[in-house]
Order: C-alpha cells, then structure tokens, then sequence
C-alpha cells in the first residue's frame, strides 16, 4: 500500500517530470515560442502549487488529495521508465520511483 507521504512524493515528481517534459519541448527554433512558452509555464506553476500544497499539509497535518493521470502505481513505473531514459550513464536502479513507494 502507499503512504499518504508518498502519494504526495509521487504526484510532486509526476509534476516536475510534466515541467521537464514542456521545458524540453520548448528547446527547439522551430514552432510557436508563445504557446511553447505558455505550456512550461504553466507546468512550472503545477509543479510550484504541488510543493506548497505539501509542505503545508506537513505544517498543518492536512491530509491532500493527490491528482495523478493514472492509478499510483502505474505513474510510478511511468516515471521510472522516464528516469531510466535521461539517466546520463548513471545508474538509478531498475525501479528508482516504484522501488521507492
């Protein structure tokens, strides 16, 4: 079973993989800069409002309820498959966010 902590661990990194995702899309001379631009922004504003709703569900002890696009478990392995792909020749393990929860 996952814990509430991690729930929240998991969403937070499903939203900072969205943000590098967006930010990595806009790394191009091609398309249109302003949508671009708009998509990482908003995507930074996620992943920003993912932070401050954790930290003050651990100042506060509120229980949050965590969005994830897909069963918990599922975005995990979602997220170790991207982790696995920009390992930059480190080595995370063969389940570095799933292996975690």
């Amino acid at each position: 079973m996952i814990t509430e902590d991690s729930l929240a661990r998991l969403a937070i990194a499903w939203e900072a993989c969205q943000l590098a995702e967006s930010a990595r899309t806009a790394v191009t001379v091609q398309g249109d800069l302003v949508a671009q631009a708009s998509e990482v922004l908003a995507a930074a504003e996620r992943y920003a409002a993912a932070i401050h709703a954790f930290t003050c569900g651990q100042e506060t002890g509120t229980t949050m309820r965590w969005q994830l696009p897909e069963a918990p478990e599922e975005a995990a392995e979602d997220l170790d498959d991207w982790v696995l792909r920009h390992a930059d020749g480190e080595d995370p393990g063969a389940a570095p966010i799933s292996g975690k929860l």
